[in-house]
């Protein structure tokens, strides 16, 4: 298995000419999934990849050409920090690829100009991150009014 990012379409290009689209039967599947776990439509969460705003990458196994994981990188500018925040993570199996981990990091760091990488996360992810060199510094909390 391999983490493989899909390249982000370029302003003014053609959906039907882009990697986001031809790749579309990998990802596509794991949206509604995505979309039943937080405050946005599937069709908001579409936009925010074919805009641009986030991208996607996959965990891809090269041996049975299956998707395992759909991966959604937002990218930031805090202070003098490049931040890769990882906002959506939804597949099966992660035992069988959490070892990518690194990849994720290299590719944020050589493509991308990441000097930091900050996972939104589950609390069940926590032990997961932590063997990986990952600590705790904020915990968010919410409440529905």
């Amino acid at each position: 298995m391999r983490f493989v990012p899909i390249p982000t379409p370029r302003t003014g290009q053609a959906v039907e000419d882009t990697e986001l689209w031809k790749t579309r039967a990998h990802w596509m599947p794991f949206m509604p999934r995505i979309a039943a776990r937080s405050d946005e439509t599937l069709g908001e969460l579409i936009d925010h990849v074919r805009s641009g705003r986030v991208q996607l990458g996959v965990v891809f196994d090269t041996e049975t050409q299956t998707t395992h994981a759909v991966i959604g990188m937002v990218y930031r500018i805090l202070g003098r920090e490049h931040v890769g925040e990882v906002h959506w993570v939804t597949g099966w199996g992660a035992k069988d690829w959490q070892h990518l981990l690194p990849q994720l990091e290299k590719y944020l760091k050589e493509h991308k100009g990441c000097t930091k990488i900050k996972p939104i996360c589950r609390p069940g992810w926590q032990p997961l991150l932590k063997v990986h060199g990952y600590k705790r510094t904020h915990v968010m909390m919410e409440k529905r009014l």
